[in-house]
Formats: C-alpha cells, sequence, structure tokens
C-alpha cells in the first residue's frame, strides 16, 4: 500500500493540500531541483543535435511508444494494439522493454514469439510478462540497453519491426517513428518536470515526437478536446494527433489469461473484491462500475509494480470474508504475478481491457506508412 508520506507527496504536487509555508518551502526546493534536471536534460539532448554523441540505427523499421509523465497512461495496451497490427498486415515485430519491476540483469527473452513463455514477473518485471503472455507471436525481451535488446533480437528472431516499450527517454536508439501517449484528465500534469511535478522532461519535448494519441479521451468534453488539439498543435505543430480510450472487453481467469473471454455483463450485480498495483487504480475502478456495473465492496490498492506473497492472499481472503464478496477481480498486470496457490474461497478473474483508437484505419495506415512505406 502507498504510505502515507507517498499519498501527501502525491497531494502536494496535485495542489490538493492548502498552502503554508512548510509546503511553500518544499515546493520552492523542488522547483530548484526541478530546473537543475532540466538543465542536465537539455545539456544531454544537446550534446546529440550538434553529433557529440550518436543514435544506434538498427537495421528495421523501430518504433517507440512512450510518454512524457511518470505514470500509466496506457503504453502496454498500445504497444499489443501495434503489435496486432503489424501482424494483419503480415508484419512480425519484437518488442523491447526495460522490465521495470524485473530483477534479472542484462538481455532476457522472455518469450520466444512461439507460444512459450521463458521468464516469469520477478525476473522479466510485470509488464513484459503480460505482454508475452497476450502477443504470443511477438518475441519480448528486456534489458536496460535497448541497443543491445534489439540486437539480439535481430539475431535470435529476425523481426520485421522492433517497438520500444517505454521508449521515448531512450534516445539512444534511432527511430522512424514516437508515438507519445497522453492522457486526456492530465496530459501535462501540473507542468513541472521532476521532482516538482511528474514530467519526465518538459512538455515542450513533445515536438520530437511525430505522433501522439491521447488515451482517456471519452472523459472530455468537445470544448475541452479542442483545449487540448490547440496547445498540442502550439507544442508540436507537425505532429498527427489521435484519439482512445481504455475499452473493458470481459473477464478471464485470472490464472490463464488464454481463457475464454466472458462477456462484461458476467458479474453484473455482483459483490466484488477489487485488486490493483497500478499507475491509475481509479481507472480500473470506474471501469468496473462503469462498463461491467459490478458493486465493488473492498478496493485493495497496491503501489505499481507491487509483487504478492502470500500475506497478500491472506488480506484478501479476510476482506472476501468481511464483505460477502462473490469474485475477487483484478488487471491483468496483477494476474501475472498473483500467487495462484493457496487457492481462494471465490472465482478469480482479470478485467481485460484494450485500447481503442478513433479513426483506427486511418492511425494504422498513417503507422504502416512511417515504417514501411505502405500505402
Amino acid at each position: 500500500m502507498p504510505t502515507r508520506l507517498e499519498l501527501w507527496g502525491a497531494r502536494l504536487l496535485a495542489g490538493d493540500i492548502p498552502s503554508s509555508f512548510a509546503t511553500k518551502a518544499v515546493l520552492s526546493s523542488l522547483a530548484g531541483c526541478a530546473a537543475l534536471y532540466d538543465i542536465g536534460l537539455e545539456a544531454y539532448l544537446s550534446a546529440e543535435r550538434i553529433g557529440l554523441r550518436r543514435r544506434t540505427h538498427l537495421p528495421v523499421p523501430t518504433v517507440s511508444i512512450g510518454n512524457l509523465t511518470v505514470g500509466g497512461t496506457g503504453k502496454t495496451p498500445m504497444t499489443q494494439l501495434l503489435c496486432r497490427t503489424f501482424a494483419a498486415q503480415g508484419r512480425r515485430a519484437a518488442v523491447l522493454s526495460r522490465g521495470h519491476g524485473g530483477a534479472g540483469q542484462g538481455v532476457r527473452i522472455v518469450s520466444d514469439g512461439q507460444g512459450t513463455v521463458l521468464l516469469g514477473a520477478e525476473d522479466a518485471g510485470d509488464e513484459p510478462l503480460l505482454l508475452a503472455r497476450t502477443l504470443p507471436s511477438n518475441s519480448v525481451l528486456v534489458g536496460k540497453d535497448r541497443r543491445e535488446s534489439g540486437r539480439e533480437a535481430l539475431r535470435r528472431f529476425a523481426p520485421d519491426a522492433l517497438v520500444l516499450d517505454d521508449g521515448f527517454q531512450f534516445w539512444q536508439l534511432g527511430r522512424e517513428l514516437d508515438i507519445v501517449l497522453l492522457d486526456a484528465r492530465r496530459p501535462f500534469d501540473n507542468g513541472w518536470p521532476l521532482p516538482r511535478g511528474l514530467l519526465r522532461e518538459p512538455k515542450r519535448h513533445l515536438r520530437r515526437a511525430q505522433m501522439v494519441v491521447v488515451t482517456r479521451s471519452e472523459s472530455l468534453d468537445s470544448v475541452e478536446r479542442e483545449q487540448l488539439q490547440r496547445e498540442i498543435s502550439r507544442l508540436a505543430p507537425r505532429v498527427e494527433t489521435y484519439w482512445a480510450r481504455h475499452a473493458a472487453q470481459g473477464f478471464v481467469p485470472a490464472a490463464n489469461l488464454a481463457g475464454a473471454l466472458l462477456p462484461l455483463n458476467a458479474l453484473r450485480g455482483q459483490r466484488i473484491v477489487a485488486l490493483s498495483g497500478i499507475a491509475q487504480p481509479g481507472s480500473f475502478a470506474r471501469s468496473l462500475t462503469e462498463d461491467a456495473y459490478v458493486e465493488i465492496v473492498h478496493h485493495l490498492i497496491y503501489p505499481d509494480h507491487a509483487r504478492y506473497g502470500l500475506g497478500d492472499v491472506a488480506a484478501v481472503n479476510a476482506a472476501i470474508e468481511a464483505k460477502g464478496a462473490a469474485a475477487l477481480v483484478m488487471t491483468e498486470k496483477d494476474a501475472v504475478k498473483w500467487p495462484h496457490s493457496p487457492a481462494l474461497s471465490v472465482p478469480v478473474y482479470a478485467l481485460r481491457t484494450a485500447m481503442q483508437v478513433e479513426d483506427e484505419a486511418r492511425w494504422a495506415a498513417s503507422v504502416m506508412r512511417r515504417l514501411f512505406g505502405q500505402t
């Protein structure tokens, strides 16, 4: 669970704590650190722009999916959508992930693109393992240096393209396309870089992208959408902008993500315990109540990339018994690392979601044209 200090810090950065001498002092100190962070980042990128540091270019089309902010914007479902778009056009991609939350070192092969998963969450990280389980025809590799994992993917699997999952800040590897995701609700957080805000880099760097996808766009009305479009166009006049939503699809057995998909109304009206260890737990809860019409009687919220053990199983069991819940529902990201033994007294499901892009045909055509020259 998030600590009190973490919750306080998040509320402070969001402006939800009343102003006082102490909060002003903390924010001023963080603003100074953010300015130093910005200066250091500009110095690093300037070295690349003037040729002192060169990018590595690999001999297949490469695309990065990333964001400007810390936290979840939908990179994993966008990676899934992109790989399935390639497959529909007869192209096979290898996914290169950093492997957040994994303990392994060096380049590791999570899956071989033939349906074989070779690593668990403790070595690979939860998101790469989820991609391996849901994209059985794509090889998935993890490693801090995506240049090395890209070379290994080319050597072992000869993919038609490389997809950098969360790769916008990995400047060392050149690519033909940068797709940046913005969360419609807080596209640029509070406008400050780390540590004064949650921007990994200043929002003016959006101009490096060729394509922006605004996720959770259903939360905006027409006026808000137009305002955000103007801001994106101001920051990156040449970028293509698309609008997308995280769409709930249904439920799958948490212990078998390849199992039969139950319809979204399968648990309608039931009392359930929800469990999530993701960056945006509120979005998960809203999907359950607004799309699946379940009643959440207790929501166990863990930090992003949390690891689970028998103590967590006991906590869930206690909540189920205390609340009289009929099922436990978690995210697919949590399901790949949940200890499914010992079994709980109720069914355990994962909510399947997918990225849906408005005018998806136009988006897919643009991606294929930029990467492969297809018209």
